[in-house]
């Protein structure tokens, strides 16, 4: 009998962005990870959603950017 030890895909978030977005607002990670899902409906869970996309694109540019430079 094999159990298989799958993880969970659907909401994968980037470590370092959490952190930023922990440092920022001063909640949890648990907490900014609800924000991220859609469980908390509020305005600051729309700011960090928000943050967070941001974040994403301008990480996802910068790295963009580093790999045509080579």
């Amino acid at each position: 009998m094999s159990k298989s030890n799958t993880k969970n895909k659907k909401y994968t978030y980037d470590p370092k962005i959490l952190d930023a977005l922990v440092t920022k607002y001063g909640m949890t990670k648990v907490y900014i990870r609800m924000c991220l899902r859609g469980d908390n409906k509020s305005l600051t869970a729309d700011k960090v959603q928000a943050d967070y996309k941001a974040l994403k694109a301008q990480f996802a540019e910068a790295l963009e950017k580093f790999n045509n430079k080579n």
